[in-house]
C-alpha cells in the first residue's frame, strides 16, 4: 500500500466522465486551479453537503454483506449525523467538509462514510483532493475509490484505488495503492508510500492525486509523482468506470486500536475534489466482465468439492469451490482418509496469514429453511494446534460466523470427530437462499496466530431433527 520534481504531460492524462447531475458549471461558476489542456468536468468546494453529490453508508457493514468492523475488524459506526459530518468555515472564510470520529461515554467509537456511489462516476483522469488527515494512535482516514460493478463482482474484482490511506501510528507517511482480482483469482496489490520531510500530515493540507490512463495509475503528492501504476492485461478493472469514498476508520487490522494518547473528537478535513478531463481524449471501450475470471478466490473443480458432503443425501448438487486469503489460503487436496464415503478433502493451510475456502452454489440458491430447527453436521480431523476456528454460512442477503471452540465434538475414530450445530444458533440467517452452505476460515493456534496444518473435512450435511 503503500525527488524530484516533474508535472505530468498532457499526453499522459486522460479522464472521462461517466455520469454526472444536473448541477453542471454556468457562466457564474468559478474556475477552479485549471490546468492548460484540461477541462474541469466536476468537483465539490464543499459549501454544503450536496445530497446530489454524496450519499452515506452507515453502520458496522454488516447491511452491506461484510461481517461487523466492515470487513477489516473497524471498531466505529458510522453514521448519517450532523455530529460526523458537517461543514466548518474557517477565518478566511473558507469552507471544507469535516468528517469528526467521535466516542461516547460507553466507549462505542462514531464517524462518517461518504460516497458518490450511483450518484458520480469517473473512468480515467486527474482525480485530486487538498485534505487535511488526523493522525492520532487508532485512526485511519482514505480518500478512495471502488469499481461500480461491486454488486456483480464483489471486492476486489471491482477494483479499488486508495488515493490516499493514513495509519495514524505512521502520522508522516501516506499510502497510494491499487487492489484488484488476478487472472488467477487470486487479491492483488500494487502500492507505495510516500513520506513527509518534516512535520506530520495532520499540521496542514496536502494536495493528493491520482492521473488515470488507459496504461497507468499515476500517485502524486503536492504535485510531485511518487508511484507509477502499469496497468497489466489482467487488471482490466481499472479499464472501467468508479465511484468516489471518503471516510475516518477508528481503529482495524492495519492502524490498531486507539489508546490513552487518542483525543477525541478527530478530525478529516477536506477543501476541495476536483476531477479534470483531458481536452479531446475518447476513452477505448470498457472491457466486458467476466465474473468467472475475476471473482475472488482460487477455483476448484466442482467434483473435487463434492468430495467433503454426505455421499448419499445429494443436498447440493452442483456445488462449486474457492480458497482465498493473504497467503493464508488453504491447498485443497483429495484424500481417502475419509469416514463417509470413498473419500474426503484436506485443507492445507500454509499458516502466517489469514485464509479460507468455502463451498458456494454455481446457479440457483439453496433453500434450506426445511431444517430451520435442524442440525448443521460435519466431520474434521483436526491438529492438536488448533484451537479456534471460523464457519460461516451464507445466504444471497446476509451471513453468519460460528466459532468451534464454543462447541463440543463427539469422536469418531480415524482422527475425525463429528461436529453437530443447531441451525438456530445461526440466528437471523436467511435459510431460503443459501449460496454458501459450508466455509472454513482462519485457523488459529491458542495465541491467536495463523499456524501451518491440515484439517480433514468429510460427511457435511444437514439434518431435520
Amino acid at each position: 500500500m503503500k525527488r524530484y520534481l516533474f508535472f505530468i504531460t498532457p499526453l499522459m492524462i486522460a479522464l472521462f466522465f461517466i455520469s454526472c447531475d444536473s448541477d453542471e458549471s454556468t457562466d457564474e461558476t468559478p474556475v477552479y486551479n485549471q490546468y492548460d489542456g484540461y477541462t474541469l468536468i466536476w468537483n465539490d468546494e464543499f459549501d454544503s453537503i450536496d445530497p446530489l453529490h454524496w450519499t452515506y453508508e452507515i453502520g458496522d457493514g454488516t447491511d452491506y454483506g461484510l461481517n461487523p468492523g466492515w470487513g477489516n475488524q473497524e471498531e466505529q459506526l458510522y453514521t448519517d449525523s450532523a455530529e460526523n459530518s458537517y461543514i466548518e468555515v474557517d477565518e478566511n472564510n473558507t469552507s471544507a467538509l469535516v468528517i469528526a470520529a467521535t466516542k461516547d461515554s460507553e466507549g462505542q467509537y462514531y464517524s462518517a462514510k461518504l460516497t458518490t456511489q450511483a450518484l458520480q462516476s469517473f473512468r480515467f483522469g486527474r482525480i485530486e483532493a487538498r485534505i487535511k488527515l488526523p493522525t492520532a494512535q487508532g485512526m485511519w482516514p482514505a480518500f478512495w475509490m471502488l469499481g461500480d460493478n461491486i454488486d456483480q463482482v464483489g471486492w476486489s474484482g471491482c477494483g479499488e484505488i486508495d488515493i490516499v490511506e493514513l495509519v495514524g501510528k505512521e502520522p508522516n507517511v501516506v499510502h497510494g495503492t491499487v487492489h484488484y482480482t488476478s487472472s488467477e483469482n487470486s487479491h492483488k496489490l500494487n502500492g507505495q508510500e510516500r513520506s513527509l520531510l518534516s512535520g506530520i500530515f495532520s499540521d496542514d493540507y496536502h494536495n493528493f492525486r491520482i492521473d488515470w490512463t488507459p496504461e497507468t495509475i499515476v500517485f502524486s503528492l503536492d504535485e510531485v509523482s511518487y508511484h507509477t501504476i502499469q496497468i497489466q492485461e489482467d487488471m482490466k478493472e481499472f479499464k472501467r468506470s468508479f465511484y468516489l469514498i471518503l471516510n475516518l476508520a477508528v481503529g482495524g487490522s492495519w492502524p490498531g486500536s486507539p489508546n490513552q494518547t487518542t483525543i477525541f473528537p478527530q478530525k478529516m478535513y477536506i477543501d476541495y475534489i476536483r476531477a479534470y478531463s483531458l481536452d479531446g481524449f475518447n476513452p477505448p471501450i470498457a472491457p466486458e466482465l467476466d465474473i468467472d475470471e475475476e471473482t475472488i478466490g482460487v477455483i476448484v473443480d466442482a467434483s473435487t468439492a463434492q468430495l467433503a458432503f454426505n455421499s448419499t443425501l445429494n443436498q447440493f448438487p452442483g456445488i462449486g469451490m474457492k480458497s482465498f486469503g493473504a497467503g493464508g489460503e488453504p491447498d485443497i487436496i483429495e484424500t481417502d482418509q475419509a469416514v463417509e464415503g470413498e473419500a474426503a478433502l484436506l485443507f492445507r493451510y500454509p499458516g502466517g496469514s489469514w485464509g479460507g475456502s468455502w463451498f458456494e452454489t454455481e446457479s440457483d440458491p439453496y433453500d434450506l429453511s426445511t431444517y430451520s430447527s435442524g442440525h448443521l453436521v460435519f466431520s474434521l480431523a483436526e491438529p492438536e494446534i488448533l484451537h479456534n476456528v471460523e464457519i460461516k454460512l451464507e445466504a444471497v442477503s446476509n451471513e453468519k460466523s460460528l466459532f468451534l471452540i464454543n462447541y463440543t465434538p463427539e469422536p469418531l475414530g480415524n482422527g475425525y470427530v463429528e461436529y453437530t450445530i443447531p441451525m438456530a444458533d445461526f440466528g437471523d440467517l436467511d435459510l431460503s437462499a443459501i449460496k454458501i452452505p459450508f466455509s472454513l476460515w482462519n485457523p488459529k493456534d491458542a495465541g491467536g496466530s495463523y499456524p501451518a496444518l491440515d484439517i480433514y473435512v468429510d460427511n457435511i450435511y444437514f439434518r431435520v431433527d
